[in-house]
């Protein structure tokens, strides 16, 4: 288990908030953006707000938004009626989520708190629903986290989270990103860093296969209702980027047609794993 720090933040949360402290204004841009990453994020999100839609939630019921960054899902779904509590470990972030909320008068709906979900303060079974975007990747113990989650949600409330797919198409044509080597490129890294000869520049992002997210969720006690992937590129070889953001664009659009059809090989292989799952009623 990772050791906590008195703040409860252990040292590779702490590298976490400083990489999205100093980067905060670009995930409050990049939803404006014309690349390829900005729309694969608008989809992303698009994606998980129709899951909320599905799940009926009537107006009023409280909702965690774990990691809100800039505070755009977190706006879309007050927007919706309901009172959502927005978390982050990042000041910055939740000054973002506050100024947006503000901006289209959703204010009352949204309070805001500094929490770490590997240990947050809310009683249990408060939720209806718990959405967790792009927050898996920076975390070092997701098993932790999903377990928090689940502790916070509501008997026959939906939790609804992301993932970035370890085996996804993007990653496994490139022979610098393909995940099978992943675990032997990070024991080379740590091994530069420990000899002074690399410094990690940005903290690790983490990759989960779809059957361990799935694995987790039935562990918790959740069962799955939903998932899918989406995204996919920007391709790229050795790391360098093979196709302007306009080309890019229409290739993903082509292979996510093929991949919402259904087509074995290519529905399990976009860059985003959204999976909506509920947990159970005792009777």
């Amino acid at each position: 288990m990772m050791s906590l720090n008195e703040n409860g933040l252990g040292q590779f949360q702490s590298f976490v908030d400083q990489f999205f402290e100093y980067n905060s204004r670009y995930w409050k841009d990049i939803y404006q953006e014309e690349s390829l990453n900005a729309f694969i994020y608008r989809e992303r999100k698009s994606a998980v707000l129709a899951m909320v839609e599905e799940s009926d939630l009537p107006s009023q019921s409280l909702v965690l938004d774990v990691g809100c960054g800039a505070g755009s899902t977190t706006v879309a779904l007050a927007e919706c009626g309901y009172i959502v509590d927005a978390i982050d470990t990042v000041e910055a972030m939740l000054d973002l989520t506050r100024q947006a909320a503000a901006d289209v008068g959703v204010e009352s709906r949204v309070k805001t708190s500094m929490n770490n979900v590997l240990d947050m303060s809310f009683p249990s079974e408060r939720f209806n629903l718990v959405v967790a975007m792009g927050v898996l990747p920076w975390l070092e113990q997701p098993e932790r986290a999903l377990t928090e989650m689940d502790r916070v949600l509501k008997e026959g409330g939906r939790l609804i989270l992301t993932a970035d797919n370890n085996w996804c198409l993007s990653q496994i044509l490139d022979p610098l990103c393909f995940p099978g080597l992943r675990p032997l490129r990070w024991k080379i890294a740590d091994l530069l860093e420990c000899l002074n000869l690399r410094t990690a520049e940005r903290p690790r992002l983490h990759r989960h296969s779809i059957g361990y997210v799935d694995r987790l969720l039935s562990q918790n006690g959740l069962k799955k209702v939903q998932g899918k992937t989406l995204g996919f590129g920007p391709f790229t070889f050795f790391k360098q980027k093979l196709l302007p953001d306009r080309i890019g664009i229409k290739l993903h659009k082509r292979l996510q047609s093929v991949a919402d059809s259904k087509f074995t090989g290519i529905r399990s292989a976009g860059t985003e794993y959204v999976v909506m799952a509920r947990k159970a009623q005792t009777d």
